[in-house]
């Protein structure tokens, strides 16, 4: 399924990901960059995977995802191997100009740490 996004989202520069609390059960928001690939698919990645919004998400992978105004439901699901990190990473570089200057530090890049793609529920 196909979700109705404004126009011109990819070129945001970041999303709100809405996850439940994994002790608490309340909703936590947390702002982060994102990657869009040429098919529509949603991509998100962090240099730390013990981030409360990772771990919550990891317990209870049904997240809410807004840009702009717009909001829907989403499954966060782990990038399990290498090359799709590094497919994440690459969009992440095409994006942002941080990520491409973190690569001189860190080859790899950051998507390596931890990276995950958002699927329509």
């Amino acid at each position: 399924m196909q979700l109705r996004w404004p126009a011109g989202f990819e070129k945001k520069g970041t999303l709100k990901i809405s996850t439940i609390g994994r002790r608490t059960g309340r909703r936590h928001d947390v702002t982060t960059w994102f990657a869009v690939d040429s098919d529509g698919r949603l991509f998100v990645a962090t240099q730390d995977t013990r981030r409360d919004w990772v771990k919550n998400a990891m317990k209870n992978p049904s997240v809410d995802i807004t840009i702009g105004e717009t909001t829907h439901r989403m499954k966060l699901l782990p990038l399990k191997t290498g090359l799709d990190r590094q497919y994440a990473n690459d969009l992440y570089a095409k994006k942002y100009l941080s990520a491409r200057l973190g690569r001189l530090l860190k080859p790899q890049g950051f998507a390596h740490y931890g990276a995950f793609e958002l699927q329509p529920e």
